[in-house]
């Protein structure tokens, strides 16, 4: 019983989301039309000052049989406040969204089907002209969302595949490009947008089921073997597959800050009460150090610095409260932005200003 709960765990663990082809740098076209939300010629990449999109799920009533609402909030880091930007239904399995504040559109998923046949699908609200369009028709799950001028970047699994992948959707032309082959599992990616690189947390599809089938062994002893994880550096394009460092840890979440790439990583899954080793890889001397994150764990939340690097926006439990915490970096000092009572966050996703 315990070898078949821990399978399901694991599982679950990889369920939420990717994109999946036969071939590298699969491009396919999207046959889905959008309007001109999604079709402007110029698109602004960064806002002037910091500010945190967050997805917040809950209840529509006291009642729980009442539908379930996403919320989509924004923190303004210059103003301190955090203001309710657009509200859809929770259809999706784990719904998620971003607010492109510059352009004022919002990017979010949703479920699309019947019963028996259906995917979460990525959608864009415009918020000035009150549209919506739907810009993908062949996912099943999404677990990243994130837009930078005119590409709309994703991870997510496509329909009839197990392959978590890396994508991109040309705004223009309504293109996808996906990263890697169908062996990929990516876990985590952060981008740069001043360089316009992005940097993936990976592994291996084929090594993870291994790792499942032979996990056997003396009862009570933990004989799962933790699958390489590789974090690698691509281009906007998506053809470039540079490997910077691999580990036998979970690398769970990435931040970037200038020259470096910051990677969370723990030995085991699901040991929130070990503290997680940080690996920061110097990009500039390809070299990386580790380090053991001493203070409160920094949940799986997309947590990134702030333009100025001495804080971090992230997802984390501080007095028992789970919430959106500003870390300050030097005073290690958690201060408390968004602590629902009711509901959950679902996602988060630092937007850093150009100045």
């Amino acid at each position: 019983m315990k070898r078949v709960l821990k399978f399901l765990i694991l599982l679950l663990l990889f369920f939420l989301v990717a994109c999946t082809s036969k071939n590298d740098n699969l491009e396919t076209t999207n046959k889905i039309k959008s309007d001109s939300a999604a079709n402007k010629e110029t698109r602004s990449t960064a806002p002037t000052t910091d500010y945190v999109t967050l997805t917040y799920s809950e209840y529509a009533a006291s009642d729980d049989s009442d539908a379930i609402k996403t919320q989509v909030l924004s923190y303004d880091s210059s103003t301190k406040k955090t203001e309710k930007i657009f509200q859809f239904d929770y259809t999706a399995q784990y719904p998620l969204a971003f607010y492109d504040k510059p352009n004022q559109l919002v990017y979010y998923t949703q479920r699309v089907g019947t019963d028996k046949e259906y995917g979460d699908q990525i959608f864009v609200r415009d918020l000035s002209k009150k549209k919506t369009s739907q810009l993908t028709e062949n996912l099943f799950a999404v677990n990243y969302v994130i837009p930078s001028g005119d590409r709309l970047f994703f991870v997510a699994n496509i329909k009839g595949e197990q392959a978590i992948r890396l994508g991109a959707i040309d705004l223009k032309t309504k293109k996808i490009t996906l990263w890697s082959n169908d062996d990929t599992l990516v876990e985590a990616i952060t981008l740069d947008h001043n360089t316009e690189k992005l940097y993936v947390s990976a592994y291996s599809l084929k090594q993870r089921n291994y790792s499942l089938a032979h996990q056997d062994g003396p009862v009570g002893q933990n004989n799962f073997k933790m699958p390489t994880y590789t974090v690698y550096e691509t281009d906007f394009d998506l053809k470039e597959k540079k490997k910077l460092f691999s580990k036998n840890y979970w690398i769970r979440m990435l931040m970037n800050k200038k020259g470096h790439v910051i990677a969370f990583s723990d030995k085991e899954y699901n040991k929130g009460q070990v503290p997680s080793t940080v690996i920061d890889y110097n990009l500039k001397k390809g070299t990386s150090s580790e380090s053991t994150w001493g203070t409160k764990r920094l949940q799986r939340g997309e947590a990134n610095y702030s333009q100025d690097e001495s804080k971090i926006y992230t997802l984390a439990i501080v007095n028992n409260q789970r919430g959106l915490f500003e870390y300050d970096v030097k005073k290690n000092k958690f201060t408390a932005i968004f602590k629902p009572k009711e509901g959950f966050i679902n996602n988060m996703q630092v937007v850093k200003g150009s100045s």
